[in-house]
């Protein structure tokens, strides 16, 4: 571990591959309809694990194949360490929560107490899959990444999802994953907020694959236009490969009936789709109106690949006469901050616990949210 390149700012990852949509897919209207695709394999749950007081105390060598970690401690993904027991709490607001333990510089990052997190994961191949993917989508504040005890990658950024390509180096049958996790990297310096400060994998790990012609990224455009009556929608979309394929779009209303059917055949890595539709619901608060899509990927010879759904809203936002509009309406923003926080696991709680902050929202007439002060979860 070169804890130089940690306390390094231009050194903010290595080999992480490209940020995209975090759009869902499926292989079939079957998955679609269960909510479970079979691109995607959790690694939530138990993983072997070691902590240290500092890298200098640090397992060197624990991510080599050879070393066996089956009878290590083991602790919850996703979770925080201090709340798993591993340090203790600790929250700060204007000042670093290194002041008054080491006297640091922006070029530096604590070298004494900065506790080093070491994950091991064992899991099997998926027979079915041709390339293998993965995703952390909270590491604080950075992680270095092996697999059978070849060097993968690194990231820092800790509330933003950090995917890394696992294909050149899985084996049939047992695979051996390492991660070590640093909790104060350079990133850290940026990472400083009024709230609680905890390290480790504290968001979901999963597995992934691609259809050999897949939707990476997705961005969807849906403006109201003539005097709010009808609607442009444009959508860019950009493909894992510039091989012949054909999108197929279909969109409904609420009520299920099909407003737009479209088949594209086309080569290129990128494609942009743009179509004004008549007589359109526009989407607010207090009327959240939401078209369905599906978007078909096939080959050139038509076989389905890929399924992806995606709701789009027809709203426009902007600052007219110093006053705010929502689709031409006065808006007064009544808002909250909210913190993704319980008090029993930190960053690390139950999924369902945002939908219950919403619904408490709404019923207090909240219609503003500030998400204080990071990237919140993708759900």
């Amino acid at each position: 571990m070169n804890i130089e390149n940690f306390a390094n700012p231009e050194y903010i990852s290595e080999n992480r591959l490209e940020a995209h949509s975090d759009h869902n897919y499926f292989a079939n209207l079957d998955e679609l309809i269960a909510g479970k695709s079979s691109f995607n394999l959790s690694l939530n749950g138990l993983w072997h694990f070691a902590c240290f007081p500092n890298p200098e105390n640090a397992y060197s060598n624990f991510y080599l194949e050879e070393v066996d970690c089956h009878n290590w401690q083991t602790i919850r993904v996703p979770e925080h360490i201090q709340i798993a027991g591993y340090g203790n709490l600790h929250y700060t607001n204007t000042t670093y929560p290194w002041d008054g333990h080491e006297v640091i510089t922006p070029n530096q990052i604590p070298q004494k107490d900065n506790p080093v997190a070491c994950y091991v994961k064992y899991f099997e191949k998926p027979n079915n899959w041709d390339n293998f993917y993965i995703s952390f989508q909270g590491a604080e504040s950075s992680l270095m990444l092996w697999l059978n005890g070849n060097f993968l990658g690194y990231s820092e950024d800790s509330f933003t999802p950090a995917d890394f390509d696992l294909t050149p180096y899985i084996k049939d049958g047992e695979n051996k994953l390492a991660v070590q996790v640093l909790r104060y990297s350079s990133g850290s310096w940026l990472e400083d907020q009024d709230f609680f400060r905890f390290s480790g994998l504290f968001r979901e790990v999963f597995l992934y694959t691609k259809a050999k012609i897949h939707l990476d990224d997705i961005f969807v455009k849906a403006l109201p236009i003539n005097n709010y009556q009808d609607g442009n929608l444009s959508i860019d979309f950009k493909f894992n490969t510039d091989a012949e394929k054909i999108l197929e779009l279909d969109i409904f209303d609420k009520d299920n009936n099909v407003i737009l059917k479209d088949s594209i055949k086309f080569t290129g890595l990128n494609y942009s789709y743009n179509v004004e539709l008549k007589d359109i619901n526009l989407w607010s608060a207090e009327n959240p109106y939401l078209y369905r899509s599906l978007f078909y990927i096939k080959n050139e010879n038509g076989e389905l690949l890929e399924i992806i759904p995606q709701n789009i809203g027809f709203r426009e936002f902007k600052l007219k006469d110093n006053l705010m509009k929502i689709n031409g309406q006065r808006i007064v923003f009544k808002g909250v901050n909210r913190h993704e926080f319980d008090c029993y696991h930190g960053r690390a709680f139950d999924p369902e616990l945002i939908e219950q902050d919403i619904i408490l929202l709404k019923q207090h007439n909240i219609n503003a949210l500030r998400t204080s002060h990071y990237p919140n979860q993708s759900r």
